[in-house]
């Protein structure tokens, strides 16, 4: 007997596979840049460069990464291609750029904590830890509940949907977002807390690029309002 699989499940491994290509060549490079950390005169000279940039700049330094990563690149995108162009992709370039630097802003907070609570090795028991705490804490009750709410919000054109029903919310609109973070970030995840602090934060901006892109298709996808 064929099992079916829950429609927001599949929405969310849709979104992801649409963009596998991007994904895998996500990874390529979250694993080259770990090897180049640690293998390469680059851990001298660029990533050097960066980490001072971040320790000096704090989350001013958080916000405008993000900025870069999660609205200007993502925006270029939606201005180039066709078939991913939203109605006013300029606006959603503007909203994106916000957004994302204000999660600039509470990731650099976020992986301070975590540094606070695991310290700042990149041992495999302290990569698991933070992964777990990341993935399964601060994914589940803060980003994905938050951007279940944005980027369906965004996906319509900003406009409104249906009244607001819990229960819709927490299983049909969250878990497409979910599933793809999972499939997308743990990976990725684990690559980042690799590296020290001030790196972190900078470096999964790149991530975000692809990420943002990803989110707004589960939400145009998924959204049933």
């Amino acid at each position: 007997m064929e099992t079916s699989v829950p429609m927001p499940l599949k929405t969310g491994w849709m979104a992801v596979r649409a963009n596998a290509v991007p994904m895998f060549v996500l990874w390529m490079l979250a694993a080259g840049a770990v090897l180049a950390f640690y293998d390469s005169p680059l851990r001298w000279g660029f990533f050097s460069r960066l980490a001072e940039w971040q320790t000096e700049g704090g989350w001013g330094a958080a916000f405008l990464n993000r900025v870069v990563f999660c609205g200007l690149v993502p925006g270029a995108f939606l201005m180039c291609v066709k078939s991913i162009r939203p109605p006013r992709p300029l606006l959603t370039t503007f909203v994106y750029s916000l957004w994302g630097g204000l999660w600039g802003i509470a990731c650099d907070v976020f992986f301070t904590l975590q540094a606070a609570l695991f310290g700042h090795g990149n041992d495999m028991a302290t990569l698991v830890k933070k992964t777990l705490v990341d993935q399964l804490g601060w994914n589940v009750f803060l980003c994905t509940p938050v951007n279940a709410v944005f980027f369906p919000w965004v996906a319509r054109d900003f406009r409104r949907g249906q009244p607001f029903i819990w229960r819709r919310f927490l299983l049909e609109e969250c878990p497409p977002l979910l599933v793809a973070n999972w499939i997308v970030w743990i990976p990725v995840t684990v690559a980042v807390y690799v590296f020290p602090l001030p790196l972190q934060v900078q470096l999964v901006g790149l991530a975000c690029s692809f990420w943002m892109l990803v989110a707004l298709r589960a939400a145009a996808k998924g959204d049933v309002r």
